[in-house]
């Protein structure tokens, strides 16, 4: 009985042995990571959406409802023409109608009489059809002149240029008693409701960009952050830079309606230059050298290119990759 039990303790004391050997090994080892280098993307707001206004008639400018700065009404109308020679062209109009009304309306009656008169042979037939016709050309003229009625009321209501409501004019090139033209711009809309920020980014920044889970940029001006999002990617490239052209929203803009505020975009890239992260404990410092040892007791050397803190070295070597394992020197 006491040899059985002297055999059991040696067993258990064997196991305990392996398993602090191999916790020991597995925290012996480093695993190498990559690393990143901060870039930082300038822009400036614009507005979302901007317009350029013209009118679809020429007229007399006779006023003005929106100044550089200022919001559309609620109405949507930012200025109106002189509607004098249309009003007096629907008043005509109306006149034609009720004229043409009278006439369809004494037309009926005489139909209405001579088919009395044709049932009874007092009356010849053909007089019966003229009247007939003639009842018939009064009913379409006055439908014609609705028509015109209808086209000439649209043509007032165009008398008064309407941009949507709240947008704010960037710039007008009219006054008060002046002429315009049909088609020709006479001043220029926005909506700052929501801002764009135009950048350019390599490949690499906008795959930096599209990894991040919460986007953000920062305001000098106000020293503030705000969230952004990404409101497209162009597939097309800027000419210049040859980089890809990007466009970020800015929804909230209670505080920031206006274009040309600068902003500052940070983005974590890939270091192309075989940087890498380790700890610093697995690092073998010797005569100015500094070697790492893999799990099999093989020595790479490496370049010492500074600490990102005070427990990660930032290292390079064209001979690691990230995810390799290193032991430690001071396990």
């Amino acid at each position: 009985m006491h040899k059985q039990n002297l055999i059991s303790l040696l067993f258990s004391l064997l196991f305990c042995l392996t398993t602090s050997l191999s916790y020991a090994n597995e925290n012996s080892l480093v695993t190498v990571h990559p690393s990143f280098q901060t870039t930082t993307i300038s822009g400036f707001t614009r507005a979302r959406r901007s317009m350029p206004i013209a009118s679809e008639i020429s007229g007399k400018v006779t006023h003005i409802y929106a100044d550089i700065g200022q919001p559309i009404p609620e109405n949507g109308i930012f200025s109106c023409l002189d509607d004098t020679f249309i009003k007096l062209d629907i008043a005509s109009t109306q006149n034609s109608i009720a004229q043409h009304g009278i006439d369809l309306k004494f037309l009926g009656k005489q139909v209405s009489r001579h088919q009395k008169l044709v049932k009874t042979n007092s009356a010849a037939l053909s007089l019966l059809d003229d009247l007939t016709r003639q009842k018939g050309n009064a009913y379409r003229a006055i439908q014609n002149e609705k028509i015109r009625k209808q086209k000439q009321q649209e043509t007032k209501n165009r008398h008064c240029i309407k941009v949507p409501k709240n947008w704010k004019i960037t710039q007008r090139n009219i006054e008060p008693g002046q002429w315009i033209t049909a088609g020709v711009t006479i001043a220029q809309a926005s909506d700052y409701s929501q801002l764009l920020i135009p950048i350019t980014l390599t490949a690499e920044e906008l795959t930096a960009l599209q990894n991040q889970d919460k986007l953000s940029v920062y305001l000098p001006e106000y020293q503030q952050e705000i969230p952004v999002n990404i409101e497209r990617v162009s597939p097309e490239f800027d000419q210049q830079s040859h980089k890809i052209l990007v466009d970020l929203l800015i929804k909230d803009t209670s505080k920031y309606q206006r274009g040309g505020i600068r902003t500052e975009l940070s983005l974590n890239v890939s270091d192309k230059l075989n940087n890498f992260l380790i700890p610093k404990g697995a690092l073998d410092a010797r005569f100015e050298e500094v070697w790492l040892t893999r799990k099999n007791g093989e020595r790479i050397r490496v370049m010492l290119q500074g600490y990102a803190d005070k427990n990660t070295a930032k290292i390079s070597s064209a001979e690691i990759k990230t995810g390799d394992q290193f032991k430690r020197k001071n396990p």
